[in-house]
């Protein structure tokens, strides 16, 4: 029995010696510095146990977390909160898995684990087994340079989706998975199928959907490359171009009249837009798209042109699409349109522009506060630059 309750210890050559701060050292016998001996080591082994289990705890829920969440990747949840040591040296593997020995370290103590994995990180590992999904899309808005544009970056060396049996050659250029129901229902797989020959080729620099139809489904774009994790959805861009927006309408009227699917009159087809009928007749609601591509993306992966500045200054506007993707692009960016077609009308009629000005007179206005008010990627034109209609077109 110890005569002190005020003590500390320390560790002689004959044993453990605890010292009362306020009196002489008191000499514990060798049975009971034997049995606190043991104490003390059954007490590390129980410790080691708990930290191992706690780690491979961590390791497991960690990759399922990765693997099974749409937002995996998050670097909250990444690699770094183990205790790994990865060598980007270990990744560089781009055309098949390869086993690596990665070193780990628990409690200063070396270990070996063997990893299947390519690239540099778990993420990548785990992405890799997703889709491949395209990291462009130019999303329209429909007749407002979608050809132009898509055929220079293609032709530069960007990589676009194959067509397969049955499917016209411009689903090439257009892949027409997010706009088309009976497409989009046959899920990502099929989509991911046509861009497959740029993993392939390993042309994956630049993998391009030139659909213009796309504006149109923020919904279906956000719910596909959220669930494609966070590596898929980080390295995602962009491009609209936007056009006023009764000209556009006009612009497509006369493509409807070129491939006799009009039907009606233009102030009729105007009509049908005033009420929120036929497939473009929210188009022109550009910032509402806009909107809700911004709420699941951030600004700078969207990049947002001007058609009038396609049209009058084509340099200018190829600057901002290669500062934008990181690249220069041989040829230049041609916007003359080719198709000619005597039967197109010249100029809006006065009264279906009764009809359309009121309606996009305020989305206008709100477009042109929410670009200001929630700027881009730097090289995007500042200020936006306001529609006008013009009163005849060529």
């Amino acid at each position: 029995m110890l005569a002190s309750t005020r003590h500390s210890t320390s560790i002689g050559t004959e044993g453990l010696v605890h010292r009362d701060t306020s009196t002489r050292p008191i000499m514990l016998s060798k049975s009971n510095n034997s049995n606190l001996n043991n104490t003390m080591t059954n007490h590390n082994i129980r410790l080691r146990k708990a930290y191992i289990i706690m780690m491979g705890m961590v390791f497991v829920l960690s990759f399922i977390f990765l693997y099974t969440s749409p937002h995996s990747g998050s670097k909250a949840m990444s690699l770094d909160i183990m205790p790994f040591v990865l060598s980007s040296a270990d990744f560089n593997n781009e055309s098949h898995y390869e086993h690596r020995h990665l070193q780990t370290f628990y409690h200063n103590d070396p270990k070996t684990v063997e990893l299947v994995t390519r690239e540099t990180s778990a993420e990548n590992y785990l992405t890799s087994r997703r889709p491949a999904l395209p990291n462009v899309l130019f999303l329209g808005a429909q007749k407002s340079g979608s050809s132009s544009i898509s055929r220079w970056l293609f032709d530069g060396g960007v990589c676009h989706a194959r067509t397969f049996p049955e499917e016209p050659e411009y689903f090439a250029k257009e892949a027409h998975f997010f706009d088309k129901d009976d497409r989009f229902a046959q899920g990502v797989e099929f989509y991911a199928r046509r861009f497959q020959r740029c993993i392939d080729s390993g042309n994956t620099e630049f993998i391009m959907d030139a659909t213009p139809d796309y504006l149109t489904y923020p919904e279906r774009i956000s719910e596909v490359y959220m669930n494609a994790g966070t590596a898929a959805r980080s390295r995602l861009k962009l491009i609209v171009v936007l056009r006023e927006p009764i000209s556009r309408e006009l612009s497509l009227y006369n493509h409807m009249i070129m491939y006799k699917h009009a039907g009606s009159t233009f102030e009729e087809h105007a009509d049908k837009i005033s009420h929120g009928r036929g497939g473009w007749a929210s188009t022109g609601m550009y910032v509402d798209h806009l909107k809700k591509f911004a709420s699941f993306l951030s600004r700078e992966q969207l990049l947002v042109l001007s058609y009038d500045e396609l049209k009058t200054n084509s340099q200018k506007a190829q600057w901002r699409i290669e500062q934008f993707l990181g690249r220069e692009f041989p040829g230049e960016l041609e916007t003359l349109n080719t198709h000619e077609n005597p039967n197109k009308l010249r100029a809006v009629p006065p009264s279906a522009r009764q009809v359309l000005e009121p309606l996009f007179e305020d989305k206008n206005e709100e477009l042109y506060e929410f670009l200001d008010t929630h700027p881009g990627p730097w090289m995007e034109q500042r200020p936006f630059p306001r529609f006008q209609l013009k009163e005849s077109f060529a």
